[in-house]
């Protein structure tokens, strides 16, 4: 499965050195707000591409997986970004900031 970053912070690190050592996962693409610093985030844990765009990571077509690891504040727009291009997602905690978020989510991802 290809998975797909959305950013490249601490714990991004400490899930790609996890899934780097997972049978049936590949650490396919990367993605920050800076493209410096997901190039190399992609060297050090060897994904294939980073982008220095969100959405350009999730406009490529391989992608299958997103997991998105960016501050908690973001998680929602993230997500919802995502799920508008059709990906799977796994999201860490804490999975949004309220209730009314985390309904909005899911009732988006059941209408994608």
């Amino acid at each position: 499965m290809n998975i797909g970053f959305i950013g490249a912070g601490q714990i991004a690190n400490t899930m790609a050195y996890t899934m780097q050592r997972m049978e049936d996962v590949n650490l396919y693409a990367v993605a920050a707000r800076d493209l410096d610093r997901a190039q190399a985030f992609a060297a050090q844990y060897g994904f294939e591409k980073a982008y220095g765009s969100y959405a350009q990571m999730l406009q490529d077509p391989n992608v299958e997986l997103v997991y998105i690891a960016t501050p908690h504040s973001h998680h929602y727009e993230h997500m919802m970004l995502a799920i508008g291009y059709g990906k799977h997602v796994i999201c860490e905690k804490p999975f949004t900031l309220n209730k009314g978020q985390a309904e909005k989510v899911r009732a988006f991802a059941k209408e994608k």
